[in-house]
């Protein structure tokens, strides 16, 4: 008698209507890789629960594959080893993907004792520490379109612990503009952390603050990276205004000097101190022997000079 295979509730949508063009693919080229682990008794009448392997099932199910091979688990296991059978049965999915992690430990936490829980972080590639499974379980409170975006790798972690911060509508936008832009790395946690500053300290939505930029700014279009820095730009200038104000005014002392291209003047980062950093670019080894020591004189001259002025350093 043939036996249909279901998929757990707890499962979040994106996950089951993701499409798997790839893992399609492979399927057609090599079949059936790997047994699915499911449990009879966990299921109804004629029915297996599928426990692991989710992601090569639901690739089957839209290769047009009806017939696929299982490893049915007794019924008699312990939860313990059950959850531990689960993640070593599909380990790369365990490893990589905080959402799944997450619903995992879920569903265990109504079933095992807080040791048995954090014996199980290690098989995931985690600490065994409280704090872990605390900011694990915690991700299940993110609305499903953060959940996507992080199982995806569209979404940095970092901006996870933010984001919670927030309510869904703005964790929505916040995920629509990463998504938009194309953001990675310490642009999209810029746009995070500022997105969050902003509606803590103003109570401004994203929505709000889009449309003030794209009043106050009328920002470049048909070019996303333009458009993305010149967003960046103007939240930057809502969240820090001083720090504008010292970029223009350091810009205009800069122009002022005149200096010709081989010069670069900088300031400290963030403006943290009056400091000024002077680059002076040559051409070989010989050009700079030549003016070595005129620089020094200029140096020891800077360094012995009492009063308030602004440090330079010569380079």
């Amino acid at each position: 008698m043939a036996e249909h295979l279901r998929l757990p509730d707890n499962l979040p949508k994106f996950l089951v209507q993701q499409p798997l063009s790839e893992e399609v693919q492979l399927i057609g080229r090599f079949g059936q890789i790997q047994p699915i682990l499911v449990s009879r008794h966990l299921a109804g009448k004629s029915e297996l629960l599928v426990l692991s392997n989710i992601t090569q099932y639901l690739a089957l199910c839209q290769a047009g594959v009806f017939q696929v091979a299982c490893r049915i688990l007794p019924a008699q296991t312990a939860p313990i080893n059950a959850f531990a059978l689960r993640i070593m049965h599909d380990r790369q999915a365990y490893s990589n993907s905080l959402v799944i992690q997450a619903y995992l430990l879920k569903e265990a936490e109504a079933l095992l004792d807080q040791q048995e829980l954090l014996s199980l972080l290690p098989l995931m590639g985690l600490k065994p520490q409280q704090h872990v499974l605390k900011e694990r379980k915690k991700l299940i409170q993110l609305d499903s379109s953060v959940q996507q975006a992080l199982h995806n790798k569209v979404l940095n972690n970092k901006c996870v612990p933010l984001l919670l911060r927030l309510p869904p509508a703005e964790q929505q936008q916040i995920v629509h503009l990463v998504t938009h832009y194309r953001l990675g790395g310490s642009k999209q946690q810029n746009l995070v952390d500022m997105l969050v500053e902003l509606y803590l300290r103003e109570g401004s939505t994203s929505k709000t603050l889009l449309t003030q930029w794209q009043r106050d700014v009328e920002p470049p279009r048909n070019n996303l990276p333009q458009e993305a820095q010149s967003l960046l730009s103007y939240l930057l200038a809502r969240c820090n205004p001083h720090l504008v104000r010292a970029e223009e005014r350091f810009c205009e002392q800069v122009q002022r000097l005149q200096a010709p291209e081989q010069i670069s003047i900088t300031h400290t980062p963030a403006f943290e101190d009056e400091g000024v950093t002077v680059h002076i670019n040559y051409a070989n080894w010989p050009a700079l022997q030549a003016h070595w020591q005129q620089l020094l004189q200029l140096v020891t001259e800077d360094q012995g000079a009492a009063g308030n002025r602004e440090s330079g350093s010569v380079k």
